[in-house]
């Protein structure tokens, strides 16, 4: 045997030590800074000044109290009846080694509803780009190209657009709860950091889908499963932070930072790599949800206006799902219990994970077999309009091999 098991053996027993060791350690961080973050109930609006005085100057992402912090919201009642629609959505990035320049995006669309009038519809809506237009963003004397991460930002644009056409064309009985769901995050964070015209073009299309839900009063909410924010954290790592001056209202400042510069570990150094669900974690128990919360992210202060995301976490079995809602949502009691009430019953009844949102991505996904058929699709028709096309070196060395 190559393995030598009795060495292994020793640097396995090392590693679980190790480990347990560090759980304990970590345990013992956990408590100390759920009991400040808990010490803050009440203080609320002070929290709040200190996040916005701290969100440009501080190393970390912060999110301002909606709700006392100590909020523990019980599960809604259900409704029997209820209406519900989901998007979710996959694509196949442009080939470069391809016959032609082109990508395609696959919507899964889903509209179920629940009580006497029980019905459900699925469907994908495939859609192939291969315009100039959709190839490309252009200004004065730039074509910037729509493919990897900005062909990503693409494709989660238009599963939202999809869900606002879905609502307003199947959520037409306001008499009943209704909820547009999707999967992942609202806050478009691959465009914080883009170039201008990038970010407004794809923010544009975005914001529009989200006022027209708010015009048709159809709250929209996503769902995040094992979410690793850091978000409260943040929050929480104010709380331990010696610059945070109540009387004079300072925010915090890492470049300045009074620990530091007296040779000492920053106090908030206590929260490096906890996470939001871990503050909440012990609170909640089954249905139960936290405090609402508004992200600080700069895409969403800058870019969202009366749209800016807020959040809360709610305990579904093991897990502890984010849930993310824009400002018009978060702002209507009734709305937020509803969502709250809705996403609690679609993960029970997916097991875990809300089923319109499986079911959508049932109908997203593009399996293996599926592309290659894809692919032979684009080069029969090709072949057939005798459309000038070829493959590169490469692409034919594999298809060489693969043969």
């Amino acid at each position: 045997m190559s393995l030598n098991l009795a060495a292994l053996g020793e640097q396995v027993r090392r590693m679980s030590q190790t480990v347990a060791r560090e759980v304990r350690q970590r345990e013992a961080r956990l408590a100390e800074v759920r009991e400040r973050y808990l010490s803050g109930a009440g203080r609320e609006e002070h929290w709040a000044a200190a996040v916005n005085l701290s969100a440009s100057s501080a190393n970390w992402l912060l999110a301002a109290p909606v709700e006392p912090l100590d909020t523990v919201a019980d599960l809604p009642a259900i409704p029997a009846d209820y209406a519900i629609v989901a998007t979710d959505g996959s694509h196949i990035d442009v080939d470069r080694h391809g016959e032609v320049s082109c990508y395609l995006i696959n919507i899964g669309l889903v509209y179920i509803r629940y009580g006497a009038q029980p019905t459900a519809r699925l469907e994908s809506l495939p859609k192939l780009y291969f315009a100039e237009a959709d190839l490309f963003l252009h200004d004065d004397t730039r074509r910037i190209p729509i493919e990897g991460a900005l062909l990503s930002v693409r494709r989660d644009v238009e599963e939202g657009v999809a869900l606002g056409e879905l609502a307003i064309r199947s959520l037409t009985d306001p008499s009943i709860p209704r909820l547009a769901l999707q999967d992942g995050t609202l806050i478009r964070w691959a465009l914080a950091n883009a170039d201008a015209k990038v970010r407004d073009h794809f923010l544009r299309q975005y914001l529009a889908y989200l006022e027209q839900m708010l015009q048709h009063e159809i709250p929209v909410a996503s769902y995040i499963s094992r979410s690793r924010s850091p978000e409260v954290m943040g929050l929480a790592r104010l709380m331990f932070c010696p610059d945070v001056n109540v009387a004079a209202q300072r925010g915090a400042n890492c470049a300045q930072c009074s620990d530091a510069k007296q040779g000492k570990t920053p106090s908030c150094m206590i929260c490096q790599d906890l996470i939001d669900a871990d503050i909440f974690a012990v609170r909640l128990r089954e249905g139960q949800r936290s405090p609402i919360f508004r992200s600080l992210s700069r895409i969403s202060v800058e870019g969202y206006e009366h749209h800016q995301i807020h959040f809360f976490f709610v305990r579904i079995g093991r897990e502890l799902a984010r849930i993310e809602l824009p400002g018009w949502v978060a702002g209507r009691p009734e709305w937020v219990n509803q969502v709250h009430a809705l996403v609690y019953d679609q993960a029970a009844r997916g097991q875990g994970y809300p089923i319109a949102l499986q079911r959508a991505h049932e109908q997203a996904v593009i399996r293996s077999a599926e592309r290659r058929v894809f692919e032979q699709m684009v080069s029969s028709a090709l072949h057939r309009a005798e459309a000038p096309a070829s493959v590169s070196a490469k692409r034919e060395s594999k298809q060489f091999i693969q043969g």
